[in-house]
């Protein structure tokens, strides 16, 4: 096996990793959003804990909106990637200015990726804060 085939190989595995691992995020988000939805007393919109479950509910929400989005910048990275390479096969980037101008463009495309990444991540972790909060202070009421 060539170190080619080896790197092809390689990334290939890489990305089918990330994206079952995105997807086992989202799943986790939504059951996550299903569980509290299920489970969280309602009331009235004050300081008061059912609140604080609506703002936790509101957070992992967002996680799983930011997780969809992360999925979709995924697939427009890949296919970015995929035209530039196809220009530069096809021969239509043979001038380095216009091949750094294209690739720049698909790096703008990959940081939104990135960008997602971190927004579902931070997001995530901040509604398990609040709802380990949430739980605490509904055990023992200031």
């Amino acid at each position: 096996m060539s170190a080619d085939e080896r790197s092809v190989k390689l990334h290939q595995s890489a990305s089918t990793e990330s994206a079952n691992f995105d997807r086992f995020v989202l799943g986790a988000s939504m059951a996550a959003c299903a569980y509290l939805a299920q489970t969280m007393p309602f009331g009235p919109v004050g300081l008061n804990v059912s609140t604080m479950y609506l703002a936790t509910l509101f957070l992992m929400a967002l996680s799983a909106v930011f997780g969809f989005l992360r999925i979709e910048a995924t697939i427009s990275t890949m296919n970015a990637n995929s035209s530039y390479l196809h220009m530069i096969e096809m021969g239509q980037l043979n001038d380095t200015s216009m091949r750094h101008m294209a690739r720049e463009a698909v790096d703008r495309v990959a940081d939104r990726t990135k960008t997602m990444y971190l927004l579902r991540n931070r997001t995530m972790l901040l509604s398990f804060f609040c709802f380990v909060a949430t739980k605490v202070y509904a055990t023992y009421p200031a």
